[in-house]
Protein backbone atom coordinates (compact mmCIF):
# COMPACT_ATOMS: atom_id res chain seq x y z
CA UNK A 1 0.00 0.00 0.00
CA UNK A 2 1.31 3.22 -0.73
CA UNK A 3 2.61 5.68 1.96
CA UNK A 4 1.25 9.34 1.87
CA UNK A 5 4.74 10.38 1.03
CA UNK A 6 4.74 8.04 -1.92
CA UNK A 7 1.28 9.79 -2.60
CA UNK A 8 3.01 13.00 -3.05
CA UNK A 9 6.07 11.72 -4.93
CA UNK A 10 3.76 10.55 -7.34
CA UNK A 11 1.70 13.46 -8.02
CA UNK A 12 0.45 14.14 -12.06
CA UNK A 13 1.72 17.11 -13.87
CA UNK A 14 -1.90 18.47 -14.07
CA UNK A 15 -2.25 18.36 -10.17
CA UNK A 16 0.40 20.06 -9.22
CA UNK A 17 -0.43 22.60 -11.98
CA UNK A 18 -3.99 23.21 -10.15
CA UNK A 19 -1.96 23.52 -6.25
CA UNK A 20 0.44 25.81 -8.02
CA UNK A 21 -2.74 27.75 -9.28
CA UNK A 22 -4.87 27.21 -6.31
CA UNK A 23 -1.56 28.35 -4.01
CA UNK A 24 -1.86 31.62 -6.30
CA UNK A 25 -5.23 32.70 -6.24
CA UNK A 26 -4.86 31.84 -2.23
CA UNK A 27 -1.91 34.07 -2.13
CA UNK A 28 -3.41 36.84 -4.00
CA UNK A 29 -6.45 37.22 -1.34
CA UNK A 30 -4.05 37.06 1.53
CA UNK A 31 -1.84 39.93 -0.29
CA UNK A 32 -5.21 42.00 -0.95
CA UNK A 33 -6.52 41.94 3.10
CA UNK A 34 -3.30 43.99 4.07
CA UNK A 35 -2.85 42.91 7.22
CA UNK A 36 0.28 42.09 9.00
CA UNK A 37 -0.79 38.75 10.05
CA UNK A 38 -2.48 37.85 6.32
CA UNK A 39 0.33 39.27 4.84
CA UNK A 40 2.78 37.39 7.03
CA UNK A 41 0.63 34.00 5.34
CA UNK A 42 1.45 35.30 2.19
CA UNK A 43 4.77 34.87 2.37
CA UNK A 44 4.62 31.47 3.78
CA UNK A 45 2.27 30.35 0.64
CA UNK A 46 5.04 32.54 -1.50
CA UNK A 47 7.44 30.23 -0.27
CA UNK A 48 5.29 26.91 -0.21
CA UNK A 49 4.57 27.76 -3.94
CA UNK A 50 8.34 28.26 -4.78
CA UNK A 51 9.38 25.03 -3.09
CA UNK A 52 6.74 23.33 -5.14
CA UNK A 53 7.41 24.62 -8.50
CA UNK A 54 10.87 24.18 -7.54
CA UNK A 55 10.28 20.22 -6.48
CA UNK A 56 8.10 19.13 -9.14
CA UNK A 57 8.92 21.35 -12.34
CA UNK A 58 12.28 20.97 -12.11
CA UNK A 59 14.05 18.93 -9.59
CA UNK A 60 11.87 15.67 -9.85
CA UNK A 61 11.45 15.98 -14.09
CA UNK A 62 15.72 16.67 -15.00
CA UNK A 63 17.62 16.36 -11.47
CA UNK A 64 16.29 13.60 -8.70
CA UNK A 65 13.36 11.58 -7.88
CA UNK A 66 12.37 8.90 -5.16
CA UNK A 67 12.34 5.41 -5.60
CA UNK A 68 10.52 2.71 -3.67
CA UNK A 69 11.92 -0.68 -3.91
CA UNK A 70 8.37 -2.94 -4.04
CA UNK A 71 10.17 -6.72 -4.56
CA UNK A 72 12.91 -8.99 -3.57
CA UNK A 73 14.48 -8.65 -7.05
CA UNK A 74 17.62 -6.92 -6.38
CA UNK A 75 18.42 -9.10 -2.71
CA UNK A 76 20.53 -8.50 -0.99
CA UNK A 77 21.57 -5.10 -2.44
CA UNK A 78 18.25 -3.67 -2.26
CA UNK A 79 15.64 -4.85 -0.02
CA UNK A 80 11.60 -4.32 -0.24
CA UNK A 81 10.58 -0.78 1.29
CA UNK A 82 13.79 1.11 0.68
CA UNK A 83 13.72 4.52 -0.19
CA UNK A 84 16.01 5.63 -3.14
CA UNK A 85 17.42 8.84 -4.60
CA UNK A 86 17.48 8.20 -8.80
CA UNK A 87 19.45 10.64 -10.29
CA UNK A 88 18.28 11.76 -13.01
CA UNK A 89 20.78 14.38 -14.31
CA UNK A 90 23.90 12.19 -14.24
CA UNK A 91 22.46 10.36 -17.55
CA UNK A 92 22.30 13.87 -19.55
CA UNK A 93 25.98 14.65 -19.05
CA UNK A 94 27.07 10.84 -19.59
CA UNK A 95 25.87 7.42 -20.62
CA UNK A 96 25.23 4.90 -17.98
CA UNK A 97 28.23 1.89 -17.44
CA UNK A 98 28.66 -1.46 -16.55
CA UNK A 99 27.49 -2.15 -13.14
CA UNK A 100 25.52 0.67 -12.52
CA UNK A 101 22.36 0.34 -10.58
CA UNK A 102 19.59 1.88 -12.95
CA UNK A 103 16.04 2.81 -12.92
CA UNK A 104 13.89 2.61 -16.43
CA UNK A 105 10.51 2.89 -17.33
CA UNK A 106 9.50 -0.80 -18.08
CA UNK A 107 9.99 -2.14 -21.55
CA UNK A 108 6.64 -3.04 -23.56
CA UNK A 109 7.52 -6.84 -22.58
CA UNK A 110 7.78 -6.52 -19.22
CA UNK A 111 4.76 -6.40 -16.48
CA UNK A 112 2.73 -3.67 -17.04
CA UNK A 113 1.10 -3.65 -13.19
CA UNK A 114 5.00 -2.18 -12.65
CA UNK A 115 5.52 1.06 -14.45
CA UNK A 116 9.28 1.55 -13.32
CA UNK A 117 11.95 -1.10 -12.67
CA UNK A 118 15.31 -1.48 -10.71
CA UNK A 119 18.10 -3.60 -12.38
CA UNK A 120 21.74 -3.56 -12.78
CA UNK A 121 23.36 -2.97 -15.85
CA UNK A 122 25.53 -6.00 -17.05
CA UNK A 123 25.95 -5.05 -20.83
CA UNK A 124 26.40 -2.16 -23.09
CA UNK A 125 25.50 -1.90 -26.90
CA UNK A 126 28.14 -4.39 -28.63
CA UNK A 127 28.41 -6.64 -25.68
CA UNK A 128 28.41 -10.39 -25.90
CA UNK A 129 25.92 -11.82 -22.46
CA UNK A 130 25.95 -15.52 -21.64
CA UNK A 131 24.53 -16.97 -18.34
CA UNK A 132 25.90 -19.99 -17.30
CA UNK A 133 23.59 -21.78 -14.76
CA UNK A 134 24.72 -23.95 -11.83
CA UNK A 135 24.78 -27.57 -10.79
CA UNK A 136 26.61 -30.33 -8.60
CA UNK A 137 27.89 -33.49 -10.29
CA UNK A 138 28.29 -36.36 -8.27
CA UNK A 139 29.18 -39.15 -10.38
CA UNK A 140 27.25 -39.32 -13.26
CA UNK A 141 24.27 -37.79 -11.62
CA UNK A 142 23.75 -33.91 -11.99
CA UNK A 143 21.81 -31.91 -9.83
CA UNK A 144 20.30 -28.30 -10.54
CA UNK A 145 19.08 -25.86 -8.17
CA UNK A 146 15.80 -27.29 -7.92
CA UNK A 147 16.90 -30.74 -7.14
CA UNK A 148 19.53 -29.05 -4.58
CA UNK A 149 17.25 -27.89 -2.73
CA UNK A 150 14.99 -31.03 -2.54
CA UNK A 151 17.86 -33.22 -1.40
CA UNK A 152 18.72 -30.44 1.19
CA UNK A 153 15.20 -30.90 2.33
CA UNK A 154 13.94 -27.10 1.18
CA UNK A 155 11.65 -27.85 -1.30
CA UNK A 156 7.65 -27.24 -0.62
CA UNK A 157 7.80 -26.88 2.72
CA UNK A 158 8.94 -23.27 2.24
CA UNK A 159 7.19 -22.37 -1.32
CA UNK A 160 7.59 -18.88 -1.72
CA UNK A 161 3.98 -18.72 -3.45
CA UNK A 162 2.09 -20.11 -0.47
CA UNK A 163 1.04 -16.81 1.74
CA UNK A 164 2.42 -16.74 5.21
CA UNK A 165 5.54 -18.83 4.02
CA UNK A 166 8.70 -17.81 5.06
CA UNK A 167 11.04 -17.61 2.32
CA UNK A 168 13.26 -20.11 0.68
CA UNK A 169 17.19 -19.18 2.04
CA UNK A 170 19.81 -18.40 -0.55
CA UNK A 171 21.65 -20.96 -2.24
CA UNK A 172 25.43 -20.41 -4.16
CA UNK A 173 27.41 -23.12 -5.79
CA UNK A 174 31.00 -22.17 -5.23
CA UNK A 175 33.76 -24.55 -5.44
CA UNK A 176 34.03 -25.36 -1.71
CA UNK A 177 30.87 -26.49 -1.25
CA UNK A 178 27.12 -25.07 -1.18
CA UNK A 179 26.46 -22.79 0.27
CA UNK A 180 22.73 -22.54 2.15
CA UNK A 181 21.89 -18.88 4.14
CA UNK A 182 24.93 -18.81 6.60
CA UNK A 183 25.80 -23.09 6.35
CA UNK A 184 28.01 -24.48 3.41
CA UNK A 185 27.39 -28.11 2.88
CA UNK A 186 30.61 -29.56 1.58
CA UNK A 187 31.41 -31.98 -1.50
CA UNK A 188 31.57 -34.81 0.55
CA UNK A 189 28.35 -34.04 2.48
CA UNK A 190 26.14 -33.82 -0.46
CA UNK A 191 27.21 -36.64 -1.98
CA UNK A 192 26.15 -38.74 0.80
CA UNK A 193 22.52 -37.03 1.04
CA UNK A 194 21.79 -37.32 -2.77
CA UNK A 195 22.59 -40.89 -2.16
CA UNK A 196 25.88 -41.66 -4.00
CA UNK A 197 28.52 -41.68 -0.95
CA UNK A 198 32.29 -41.67 -1.73
CA UNK A 199 31.57 -40.99 -5.50
CA UNK A 200 33.49 -38.11 -7.25
CA UNK A 201 31.60 -34.30 -6.86
CA UNK A 202 32.05 -31.79 -9.26
CA UNK A 203 30.09 -28.06 -8.41
CA UNK A 204 29.89 -25.94 -11.37
CA UNK A 205 28.67 -22.31 -9.81
CA UNK A 206 26.68 -20.43 -12.21
CA UNK A 207 27.80 -17.26 -13.75
CA UNK A 208 27.35 -14.47 -16.35
CA UNK A 209 29.86 -13.91 -18.73
CA UNK A 210 30.46 -10.82 -20.72
CA UNK A 211 32.31 -10.82 -23.98
CA UNK A 212 33.56 -14.47 -23.11
CA UNK A 213 34.68 -13.18 -19.71
CA UNK A 214 32.94 -14.10 -16.30
CA UNK A 215 31.95 -11.24 -13.98
CA UNK A 216 32.82 -11.32 -10.20
CA UNK A 217 29.72 -10.56 -8.86
CA UNK A 218 30.15 -10.80 -4.85
CA UNK A 219 26.73 -8.63 -4.61
CA UNK A 220 24.17 -11.15 -6.16
CA UNK A 221 21.99 -13.21 -3.50
CA UNK A 222 22.45 -16.66 -5.42
CA UNK A 223 24.08 -17.49 -8.72
CA UNK A 224 21.91 -18.29 -11.60
CA UNK A 225 20.00 -20.86 -11.97
CA UNK A 226 19.04 -20.88 -15.95
CA UNK A 227 20.88 -20.81 -18.70
CA UNK A 228 21.05 -18.03 -21.48
CA UNK A 229 22.83 -18.62 -25.23
CA UNK A 230 25.12 -15.66 -26.12
CA UNK A 231 23.09 -12.79 -26.49
CA UNK A 232 24.57 -9.53 -28.19
CA UNK A 233 23.39 -6.52 -27.01
CA UNK A 234 22.14 -4.23 -29.94
CA UNK A 235 23.07 -0.59 -30.40
CA UNK A 236 20.90 1.78 -28.37
CA UNK A 237 20.00 -0.70 -25.75
CA UNK A 238 21.32 -2.19 -22.72
CA UNK A 239 21.33 -5.49 -20.83
CA UNK A 240 20.48 -5.30 -17.21
CA UNK A 241 20.05 -8.32 -14.51
CA UNK A 242 18.63 -8.23 -11.12
CA UNK A 243 20.98 -9.06 -8.29
CA UNK A 244 18.65 -11.91 -6.89
CA UNK A 245 19.25 -13.21 -10.37
CA UNK A 246 16.59 -16.51 -9.74
CA UNK A 247 13.74 -13.66 -8.69
CA UNK A 248 14.01 -10.94 -11.07
CA UNK A 249 12.23 -10.77 -13.79
CA UNK A 250 14.74 -8.70 -16.25
CA UNK A 251 16.46 -9.08 -19.58
CA UNK A 252 17.01 -12.39 -19.63
CA UNK A 253 13.23 -12.88 -19.82
CA UNK A 254 12.14 -9.87 -21.30
CA UNK A 255 15.73 -9.00 -23.45
CA UNK A 256 17.44 -5.69 -24.07
CA UNK A 257 16.24 -2.31 -22.63
CA UNK A 258 15.96 0.21 -24.69
CA UNK A 259 18.03 3.03 -23.79
CA UNK A 260 15.56 5.53 -24.19
CA UNK A 261 13.86 4.12 -21.08
CA UNK A 262 16.48 4.84 -18.73
CA UNK A 263 15.28 7.17 -15.79
CA UNK A 264 18.89 7.23 -14.11
CA UNK A 265 20.62 5.94 -11.60
CA UNK A 266 20.35 4.89 -8.23
CA UNK A 267 22.36 6.85 -5.60
CA UNK A 268 21.60 6.41 -2.26
CA UNK A 269 18.92 4.61 -0.21
CA UNK A 270 17.57 7.50 2.19
CA UNK A 271 15.23 5.67 4.41
CA UNK A 272 14.68 3.94 6.43
CA UNK A 273 17.58 5.56 8.20
CA UNK A 274 18.97 2.44 9.59
CA UNK A 275 19.38 1.36 5.92
CA UNK A 276 21.17 4.33 5.17
CA UNK A 277 24.48 4.08 2.00
CA UNK A 278 25.46 3.81 -1.27
CA UNK A 279 23.76 2.08 -3.54
CA UNK A 280 25.46 0.23 -5.44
Amino acid sequence: METWTERIANLSLPTVVLALGGLTVVRLILRALRRSFFLFLSELTESALLALALVFLLVKPFILQNYHIPSPSMHPTLIEGDHLIVNKLLYRLRGPRRGEIVVFRAPHDADSNEPEYIKRLVGLPGDTIEVQGGFVAVGASRYYHTEIRGILGLADSNDPTTPGSAPLPTLRLTRQGVQVGGKTISPAEFAIRSGHRDEPVEIQPGKVLRNGQALLEDYVAEDPEYHLDPYTVPAGSYFVLGDNRNQSHDSHEWGELPANRVIGRAEAIFWPLPRLRRAR
